[in-house]
C-alpha cells in the first residue's frame, strides 16, 4: 500500500468516518499500490467530514470531463515517496448500472455499513456482501445494447472478479431491495451455469422489478445515453481530455539559462497530462499574430540587409544600455504585447480546469530577463517615449501567474549544463556571464513564489518542485 493511502486511512479512522472498497476486490492490491481507481463507499452523511480530511491528507477533487453522475466524486492525491499519483473514485451513494448511464441509486446505506470488515488498513466487505454486491451490479449493467457492448468490454474483468470471490455464497444477509432470498439464489446459479442470452434476458427482467429505483425516465434515459455516448466517442478519438482541476491554475517556471527550466516544463507536461487536462505556453518567445509577425519578418529583413544586428538583438540578457534604435523599441513593444495576449490566453484554459505551465513568465524588472528593454530616454523623441510608455502599461497589465517556480545555479555549473547542450547556437560562455550578470536577483510576476535549487539530479528537481505545487494550500 501506497503511504499516501495509509495517511488518508488513518486519518479516517481517527475521525470515525465510515468507508470501504466496495467492488472490484479482485484489484484492490493493485489500486492500492496506484494501479487504476480505488472505489471507496462513504455515507452521504460524512461526505463533508471526509471531503476535509481528503483535502488535508493533499487530495484534490476533479471533474470527469466525459460525465458526472449525482453522489460520485473523484479526488487524486499523491504519493511523495514514489511520485505516483493516485486516484479514488468515491461513491457517497450507491449509484450503479450501465458504465455510461448509471441509472439506479440503491438504497444500501444500511447494508454496506453492516457487512463491513476491518482486516488491514482498508476496510472491505465481507465475502457475502461482495457477491451479493457483484451479482447486483452485473445484472443491472448488461440488459440493454450498450451493456452488451460493455459486456464484452469487460468480460475478462468480470471473470477475475467472480473468479475471486469466495465461492460459499452465505445467504444469510442480502440487500433489503424488492429482491427475495430466492430470487438471489436464481441470479447466482444463472451467472454460474446459464448461456448469455438467458443472463442478458434475466437483466431485463431485473431492471423492471427494481424500476422504481430508477434516477431517469424513458425519455430522459435515452437522451442522456445518447449525449454521453457522443462525448465519449468524440473525447477518445479527437479531444482526448482528461480530468478537470477544481480550479485549474497557471504554473511558471523560470530561470536563466542552463537551469533546467525547458526540460523541468516538459516532464511535468508528461506527468500531468496522464490524468488531468494540461497546456503548456512559452512565454520567452510567445506565440505571434499576424500583425506582429509581418513586423519582426520586415524587422528582420531589414536586419539583414543593413547588418544591424547589435541594435535588434532579441536575445533574453535585457536592454540595458540607454542608446537603442527606434526599431529595438517598436519591436519590444509588439513582443510585450504578444506575452500579454498569451498570458491572457493561458489564463482563460486555466478557468476551464487546465493546469497551464508556462516555460518562462514576464517580469517589470526594466532591462532583465522577460522584462521591459526600453530605458526611459526622454531625449529620444515623441515616438520612443510613447514605445516606452506602452511597453511599460502592457507588462503592467499581465495578470501574476499563480504559481512562479524559479529555477536556481550557480554559474559554473550553467556553464557546464551550456557545453553539454547540442542546441544549434547556443550561447557562449561570455554571454551566459553577461545574462548572469544583467539578470542578478530578477523577480517575475507570481502569486506563490518558489525559488528552487535546480543544482540536485534532474529526478530530485522534478519530485521537489511537483510535491510543492500539489501540496500547495493556496490554490
Amino acid at each position: 500500500m501506497l503511504q499516501v493511502f495509509n495517511n488518508l486511512f488513518k486519518s479516517l479512522h481517527a475521525k470515525n468516518i465510515i468507508f470501504c472498497n466496495w467492488k472490484d476486490h479482485h484489484a484492490a492490491a493493485d489500486h492500492l499500490n496506484g494501479i487504476g481507481d480505488l472505489d471507496l463507499y462513504v455515507p452521504i452523511s460524512q461526505k463533508g467530514q471526509f471531503e476535509d480530511i481528503a483535502e488535508q491528507e493533499g487530495f484534490r477533487r476533479v471533474l470527469s470531463y466525459q460525465s458526472s453522475h449525482n453522489y460520485i466524486e473523484h479526488y487524486y492525491g499523491l504519493d511523495k515517496a514514489n511520485s505516483i499519483f493516485v486516484h479514488l473514485h468515491v461513491y457517497f451513494k450507491i449509484i450503479t448500472g450501465e458504465h455510461i448511464s448509471k441509472n439506479y441509486d440503491l438504497p444500501l446505506e444500511r447494508y454496506l455499513t453492516s457487512n463491513i470488515e476491518t482486516s488491514s488498513g482498508l476496510p472491505t466487505l465481507n465475502t457475502s456482501a461482495q457477491r451479493s454486491i457483484f451479482l447486483l451490479r452485473y445484472f443491472l449493467k448488461i440488459g440493454s445494447v450498450y451493456g452488451l457492448l460493455q459486456y464484452f468490454r469487460e468480460l475478462e474483468k468480470y471473470s477475475k472478479e467472480w473468479n475471486y470471490l469466495d465461492h460459499n455464497f452465505n445467504y444469510d444477509s442480502i440487500p433489503e431491495l424488492e429482491i427475495s432470498l430466492e430470487e438471489f439464489k436464481k441470479l447466482n446459479q444463472i451467472y454460474e451455469s446459464s448461456s448469455f442470452l438467458k443472463k442478458f434476458y434475466s437483466s431485463i427482467k431485473f431492471k423492471r422489478k427494481l424500476k422504481r429505483f430508477k434516477r431517469r425516465g424513458f425519455v430522459k434515459y435515452q437522451l442522456f445515453v445518447i449525449n454521453n455516448f457522443v462525448v465519449r466517442v468524440l473525447n477518445k478519438f479527437f479531444l482526448r481530455k482528461q480530468k478537470i482541476l477544481i480550479p485549474g491554475t497557471l504554473v511558471a517556471v523560470c530561470g536563466l539559462d542552463g537551469s533546467g527550466k525547458s526540460s523541468l516544463v516538459s516532464s511535468m507536461q508528461v506527468n500531468f497530462s496522464k490524468h488531468f487536462c494540461t497546456k503548456v505556453f512559452h512565454l520567452g518567445r510567445p506565440s505571434s499574430n499576424f500583425f506582429t509577425f509581418l513586423f519582426n519578418f520586415f524587422v528582420s529583413a531589414y536586419s539583414f540587409l543593413r547588418r544591424m544586428k547589435s541594435l535588434i538583438k532579441t536575445s533574453n540578457s535585457g536592454a540595458t544600455s540607454n542608446n537603442i534604435s527606434l526599431i529595438y523599441a517598436l519591436r519590444s513593444v509588439f513582443l510585450a504585447y504578444d506575452r500579454k495576449a498569451q498570458s491572457n490566453k493561458a489564463f482563460v484554459y486555466s478557468r476551464k480546469g487546465y493546469l497551464v505551465i508556462c516555460d518562462r513568465y514576464p517580469g517589470l524588472e526594466n532591462g532583465k530577463m522577460d522584462s521591459p528593454r526600453i530605458p526611459l530616454n526622454k531625449s529620444k523623441g515623441f515616438l520612443y517615449l510613447l514605445c516606452y510608455k506602452l511597453e511599460q502599461k502592457l507588462y503592467r497589465s499581465i495578470k501574476h501567474a499563480n504559481f512562479i517556480f524559479q529555477l536556481s545555479v550557480p554559474l559554473e555549473v550553467a556553464i557546464q549544463r551550456n557545453n553539454l547542450r547540442t542546441k544549434f547556437g547556443k550561447e557562449t560562455e561570455d554571454e551566459l556571464q553577461e545574462r548572469f550578470a544583467v539578470n542578478s536577483g530578477v523577480k517575475f510576476l507570481g502569486e506563490n513564489y518558489h525559488i528552487i535549487d535546480a543544482t540536485p539530479p534532474f529526478e530530485k528537481v522534478l519530485n521537489q518542485v511537483t510535491h510543492e505545487f500539489w501540496y500547495s494550500k493556496n490554490w
